[in-house]
């Protein structure tokens, strides 16, 4: 019986293809590092990688192939993150970011540390397909409690998120495979 809610709980808050967490537990977690920022100070980044030309994959070689390359993507950015890090697969070809970062040099460079894991290498589709390389946009927001007075920490974490999303629209538009620093609107 605890194997089989210990299996439930696994399936509610972790993304069955990648193993990576879902979105279910990636927003409240989200909120619990704004509490613990609030709380103590402690600043953290929120990145937001998609994966460029994704759609290319699934319609040239099939979704077989595009899960390949999911899994692949997910096994490298759980190779280049650290432990008090959090990734989860939010979307499609989509992954969220949370990290501990308590300067902005800092945030970067994770960041580009994680383009550069997706990019090093080309990944392996199901025969008869050659490997593929790929790489992500990166939009990114840094926690500031000074530019996000909200009380509420879901709204500190929406807002972020938000931030993070038009930096990631940012680096899609200027030309891809590159991150970007969201703005805290005026």
């Amino acid at each position: 019986m605890r194997a089989t809610v210990r299996t439930g709980l696994k399936a509610a808050v972790n993304d069955p293809l990648t193993g990576l967490y879902n979105r279910r537990y990636a927003m409240p977690y989200l909120a619990q590092m704004a509490v613990r920022a609030r709380d103590n100070g402690a600043s953290f980044a929120v990145m937001i990688a998609d994966l460029d030309h994704f759609k290319r994959i699934n319609d040239q070689f099939g979704h077989a192939s595009g899960d390949a390359v999911l899994v692949a993507v997910a096994d490298r950015l759980r190779g280049c993150l650290r432990k008090t890090d959090m990734v989860a697969r939010i979307g499609g070809e989509e992954f969220l970011i949370v990290t501990p970062a308590p300067t902005l040099a800092q945030a970067q460079t994770a960041a580009l540390r994680v383009c550069d894991a997706i990019s090093s290498s080309a990944i392996n589709l199901p025969p008869p397909h050659a490997p593929v390389t790929i790489t992500a946009s990166i939009g990114m927001a840094l926690c500031d409690l000074d530019r996000h007075p909200a009380k509420d920490c879901d709204d500190i974490g929406e807002a972020l998120l938000a931030q993070a999303d038009k930096a990631l629209y940012a680096a899609k538009g200027r030309g891809r495979n590159q991150v970007k620093l969201g703005r805290p609107a005026a």
